[in-house]
């Protein structure tokens, strides 16, 4: 029934990480942050806050070690790189979660440990840093890799996955819509929400991405005023966050968008 599907909907499964992943994690401060009655796993490399931040944000049933592979090359750079598993998934507490409670722990991030001068997001996590950043918070330019345009596409994709009849996924629609009602498709669609952004934004997806499809990124990027789009091929939706390429367009396009970093 409904109910049981947004049960399913709103509980990520958890994956273990890799070796490289947990080798990268060891190498980081790590630090558990005390908010809102939940413990958020973070790791930070590169210490010292007189250096620019750089935010990095997984996407669902993700954590932020996937995103690892942009470290070294960001450090080399001289930044300062933050990444943290969201509410209910890797290292964090909790067994279910939400975009809003994903994006208040986006904000608190800022909040504490704010000025970073750019973000880099995965997948779902695009979606909400829109929010948050439609709430408030400022960096100096975003890197969005493989981002749905909307939620309601997502929730299509779940039912499908599951292959939920018709009336369970009409009945699990209205089950978001009253948990946040019925503006939420609206008001959740990242392709809304970055409309009226000025600030450079680098959108990265790959054709062959059968989990998000990568004509969504392309909705993304032609909706935010000053994006520039890069189509990849073969990588898929994980494999695109170690491509050697695909890091170098990433690191290239911050260090031309944000402010002072040390020469390499």
């Amino acid at each position: 029934c409904g109910r049981i599907a947004y049960q399913l909907w709103i509980t990520p499964p958890r994956f273990p990480a890799p070796q490289r992943e947990r080798d990268s994690l060891a190498q980081g401060e790590q630090t558990m942050l005390d908010f809102d009655g939940q413990q958020i796993a973070t790791c930070t490399w590169g210490s010292g806050d007189d250096k620019p931040g750089i935010l990095l944000i997984h996407g669902w049933s993700g954590r932020g070690t996937q995103l690892a592979s942009f470290v070294q090359p960001l450090l080399e750079l001289g930044y300062r790189v933050t990444a943290f598993d969201a509410p209910a998934h890797g290292n964090s507490s909790g067994r279910q979660t939400n975009l809003y409670q994903i994006v208040d722990t986006i904000l608190e991030l800022d909040r504490r440990r704010g000025n970073y001068s750019a973000v880099i997001t995965h997948s779902f996590g695009g979606p909400c840093l829109a929010v948050a950043m439609k709430r408030g918070l400022n960096t100096d330019c975003v890197v969005n890799i493989s981002p749905p345009s909307t939620v309601i596409g997502l929730v299509d994709k779940f039912s499908a996955a599951l292959r939920l009849p018709e009336k369970v996924h009409e009945e699990l629609v209205r089950a978001i819509e009253r948990k946040f009602g019925q503006q939420v498709w609206e008001q959740a669609a990242m392709e809304n929400n970055i409309r009226d952004l000025d600030i450079p934004a680098l959108v990265v997806h790959d054709v062959d991405d059968i989990d998000v499809p990568w004509h969504e990124g392309q909705a993304v990027a032609e909706a935010w005023s000053n994006a520039r789009f890069i189509k990849t091929a073969g990588l898929g939706h994980r494999r695109i966050l170690k491509d050697d390429q695909t890091i170098r367009s990433v690191v290239d396009f911050i260090a031309g968008h944000t402010r002072a970093i040390r020469a390499v």
